[in-house]
């Protein structure tokens, strides 16, 4: 049986944020689990520009991060720039106009721990820089922060972050679309999952394995839906994301909790839907609620509601726009803010296993 929606306020730090985590919680999350020294947890974090990063944490002289913990309450920003050690990101993103699947090791376009093998992959303490290129961040930070307290630095969470900017499920002009398959069920050879983000997984979980470390995917992280945000899109956009999810949880059943693809959540994040933005505010509406019904669907499917059960949070909603973003991407107080939203999800919903 589905659980209640859990409305729930991220403290007074948070300035009154309000972020929804929805869905049932899977009941074999919530049960104690064996110790085991090597099993390690892992995410998974996809979509388009706002999960790629593309926000600036400086402009000029003025430190955003800084100015953005003061405003929730915090006073160790410079975490942000030494590392986070108790949560570790490997990173493989570009535009998909950038992509280049005939290219997959060295291609200056694309953002990547490893420099040298590029969807090789390489984890590092997350930190600023994780982004579009390194003047940038995306919500990976928040989330690291919320949740270093969670883990050590001798036993760190694992990120696995392949994000491209623009991307959708119907992209007119680029073969670098999430999947949409056709009505045989079938796969196109080349896509964003299957040419970029598979790989890139498999090789982090490889280093993992390569370590002596049992690796378990504990969630899907996605932010995404603005180029899918109009009438026709919207109408289509459940049933590409169920398959795409599907195929995920099946791909890496292997790594599930138990073995059981269910207990890999999926965590979706709802796109701004405010005025002046270049998709809308009626379609990125119309889209948020078709993520919600997803986020309900299925026990162990989640979202984060910046709107607090559809009620604006009144000058407290995430914003794009400056200081440190523009009118498509978050701002730098917002973009972290975002990344507490999917920590908070993962902590409320036990998706630890702790």
């Amino acid at each position: 049986m589905k659980s209640l929606k859990k409305l729930f306020v991220m403290s007074a730090a948070f300035l009154g944020l309000a972020l929804t985590a929805c869905g049932g919680n899977n009941n074999n999350n919530s049960e104690p689990e064996p110790e085991d020294e090597n099993v390690v947890n892992v995410f998974v974090l996809s979509g388009q520009s706002n999960m790629e990063g593309n926000t600036s944490f400086k402009n000029g002289n003025t430190d955003l991060i800084a100015n953005a913990f003061t405003k929730l309450g915090y006073d160790d920003p410079q975490v942000c720039y030494d590392g986070i050690p108790e949560v570790k990101t490997s990173l493989y993103c570009a535009g998909y106009g950038q992509l280049n699947h005939n290219n997959l090791t060295k291609n200056s376009s694309v953002n990547a721990t490893n420099t040298e093998n590029q969807i090789q992959g390489k984890f590092v303490d997350t930190k600023v820089g994780l982004g579009l290129n390194a003047n940038r961040m995306g919500p990976e930070l928040g989330c690291a922060y919320g949740l270093r307290d969670h883990a050590s630095a001798e036993k760190p969470i694992y990120f696995i972050k392949m994000a491209s900017g623009g991307s959708g499920f119907e992209q007119s002009g680029t073969q670098y679309n999430w999947p949409v398959f056709n009505e045989s069920g079938e796969m196109p050879e080349i896509n964003m999952y299957s040419t970029f983000c598979k790989p890139f997984i498999d090789n982090n979980l490889q280093i993992l394995k390569d370590e002596g470390l049992k690796p378990v995917i504990r969630g899907w992280l996605w932010h995404q839906g603005e180029s899918d945000s109009a009438t026709e899109k919207i109408q289509k956009y459940a049933k590409r994301l169920g398959d795409m999810v599907a195929q995920f949880r099946s791909d890496y059943e292997e790594y599930a909790y138990g073995q059981d693809k269910d207990n890999i959540a999926f965590v979706d994040g709802m796109i701004y839907q405010g005025s002046g933005t270049q998709w809308g505010a009626q379609t990125s509406k119309d889209m948020n609620n078709v993520k919600q019904g997803f986020a309900d669907s299925a026990d162990n499917n989640y979202i984060v509601d910046i709107y607090g059960n559809d009620e604006p949070i009144a000058a407290n909603e995430l914003k794009p726009g400056n200081p440190g973003g523009d009118s498509m991407h978050y701002n730098c107080e917002s973009s972290f803010r975002l990344g507490l939203g999917y920590a908070k999800v993962i902590l409320d919903n036990n998706l630890l296993g702790e």
